[in-house]
């Protein structure tokens, strides 16, 4: 409680989460305590859970400024080349060849995911109740 006391300055806010926390559950007609966490189902759940992983997404949104580099990867050689042929074709009036070469293009990958020179971080905080 003590670090949403310093996060949360609204102290009506905080004793509602302390109530929470703390008001137990039925089971079968048995009032039970918590001995840790909230009951299952509780709306306190993932409001508590976006407060103590807001620390986690500073953090990884930090470590990704470091990580990221370069502004897009490169287009691969063997896509680049089949592209050059298409429009060749396409320039002398080549159709079926042209169509033809559209269609290896399709196959082929644009990106280079082995660029040396390009790497991006991916982050995606998901939670499903």
């Amino acid at each position: 409680m003590a670090l949403l006391e310093n996060k949360i300055l609204d102290r009506r806010f905080t004793n509602l989460i302390r109530k929470s926390l703390k008001a137990g559950y039925f089971d079968f007609k048995e009032l039970k305590q918590n001995l840790a966490g909230t009951p299952q189902g509780s709306i306190v759940s993932p409001i508590l859970a976006n407060i103590f992983l807001h620390q986690l997404d500073e953090y990884i949104y930090e470590l990704k400024k470091n990580f990221d580099k370069g502004k897009a990867p490169r287009v691969t050689t063997e896509y680049r080349k089949l592209h050059n042929e298409a429009g060749r074709a396409k320039y002398h009036g080549e159709f079926e060849k042209f169509k033809e070469i559209l269609r290896l293009r399709k196959k082929v990958s644009y990106v280079d995911f082995h660029d040396p020179e390009y790497k991006r971080l991916v982050y995606v905080r998901y939670a499903d109740d």
